[in-house]
């Protein structure tokens, strides 16, 4: 049986295996992305291709999960911007305008990802039963192609006002009349995570069907189905992980976090807030003393270490790549910085639902018990010992302190986003940064989509503010 491939980004792939991998056009949306080296939906239909499509799935993916973490990091209060890009002041700020450039690679590249997943799955239905066709290796693209394209949807609803998929193109097996919104798009993105455990449990692989399950987890939390979401991942380990990969073979390997916020290929773009940058509104990221206290942040890294715009201080992240030793950055930055891999679903947050569910529940001691054990033994993704919590039962100051337990496990890897998008919506606490002019808490959906796609005519239903 084949084995999964857990994020290599697509050019190593052509290089080291020489193959054309699935990379999709836009008919999701209308915006076209044209690419010399796609497979059509037709081609998947062939058997001999699933490997193939397989592979350009994952690709797909991690060449936009990065961007992802960076530009939600840099909405909500994880980054501040060390670069001078007016695209992505308007982020940092909170005041997007629906025509900025900058976003349009972030919403194609969230779309080809899609398309992919939702290509796949489509070529290897048409496969099942088929008997040219290896049926372990269909019922494994169906996992693949369900959970991928699930998680596209988890992000499109955390991220996006509102979202449309097929539209302008009434023959596409996807096509939808008009947009979806926050809610609606997460219920699809849970039900196709379902059907990714029950096609990833048939060929027998564990870590796919447990990663499905944190998946369910976080799109329940999303739709306030606190204790389904406890349920969902009641059976996936601790220690578990499930990463996008990431090559130093080519800087277009890289992962795009470490490169724009530690200096490689890139003066550093991306930086945390203190609270003393006057150009950046003096916004802080909450956390920070916590987690310099962890050895996560270098409040004072190496004159080397320079943003590009020089009056933006670095305070250096610390996890892509891991220190050399606590406290000491790696200078000059080595390729395990450039590969270092980022956390899609964990059990450590499988473990912080559970814990966020109980509190819900009235289980406040139980839920305390279980985010402390997590923080001060080092049993997070990062190893790293944290400062516990005390939650009193006041809803607005623990649900913060919850948070603070999310990042400790979850940091720059595309979560805080969701977590306080939904903890503004469903309980109406506002954690993100009040120091910036704007109130953006949604991303629009981009000009160049309302310009060629005639099932869409407004950037979100409301706004701006985009919310």
């Amino acid at each position: 049986m084949m084995k999964i491939l857990r994020g290599t980004k697509r050019p190593w792939l052509e290089r080291a295996a020489g193959i054309v991998l699935l990379a999709g056009t836009l008919t999701a949306c209308n915006l076209e992305v044209f690419d010399p080296d796609i497979v059509q939906p037709e081609d998947v239909s062939d058997p001999a291709s699933l490997p193939i499509a397989i592979a350009g799935v994952v690709g797909d993916f991690q060449l936009m999960y990065d961007d992802i973490a960076r530009y939600t990091g840099l909405l909500t209060d994880e980054f501040i911007l060390a670069g001078t890009f007016p695209t992505r002041v308007q982020v940092d700020q909170r005041d997007m305008l629906f025509d900025n450039a900058t976003l349009n690679g972030v919403y194609e590249n969230i779309h080809v990802a899609r398309f992919s997943a939702d290509n796949l799955v489509e070529g290897a239905q048409g496969l099942v039963g088929d008997p040219d066709a290896d049926q372990d290796l269909v019922e494994q693209a169906l996992a693949i192609g369900q959970f991928y394209g699930g998680y596209v949807r988890v992000l499109l609803a955390e991220m996006y006002c509102q979202s449309i998929l097929g539209g302008g193109d009434e023959t596409n097996p996807n096509y939808e009349s008009s947009p979806k919104g926050p809610d609606e798009r997460m219920q699809d993105g849970l039900t196709m995570l379902q059907a990714a455990q029950a096609a990833a449990t048939a060929f027998g692989n564990a870590d796919l069907a447990d990663a499905a399950k944190v998946g369910q987890g976080r799109a329940n939390m999303w739709l306030g189905n606190y204790a389904a979401a406890a349920s969902a991942v009641a059976s996936v380990g601790t220690g578990f992980e499930y990463m996008a990969e990431f090559s130093s073979n080519d800087p277009s390997q890289y992962n795009d976090v470490y490169d724009f916020t530690y200096s490689d290929t890139q003066q550093i773009r991306w930086t945390v807030g203190d609270g003393t940058q006057s150009e950046r509104n003096f916004e802080r990221f909450p956390f920070y003393d916590e987690f310099v206290d962890a050895g996560l942040l270098l409040p004072d890294p190496p004159a080397s270490f320079q943003s590009f715009n020089s009056s933006i201080l670095v305070h250096l992240q610390m996890i892509y790549p891991p220190p050399v030793a606590p406290g000491v950055p790696q200078t000059p930055p080595t390729a395990n910085g450039q590969s270092a891999p980022m956390v899609i679903a964990s059990g450590f947050e499988a473990r912080m639902m559970e814990a966020e569910a109980a509190y819900r529940g009235g289980d406040v001691a139980g839920a305390e018990a279980t985010i402390n054990a997590l923080l001060t033994t080092g049993d997070n993704p990062h190893g790293a010992i944290f400062a516990p919590v005390d939650l009193t039962g006041d809803f607005d100051s623990d649900i913060a302190l919850i948070g603070y337990a999310y990042e400790a496990g979850m940091w720059l890897a595309g979560h805080r986003m969701g977590f306080v998008r939904r903890v503004l919506r469903n309980d109406n606490v506002d954690l993100f940064p009040s120091e910036q002019p704007g109130s953006d808490t949604a991303f629009p959906v981009v000009k160049q989509e309302l310009d060629n796609n005639s099932d869409i005519n407004q950037a979100c239903p409301s706004g701006p503010p985009w919310s």
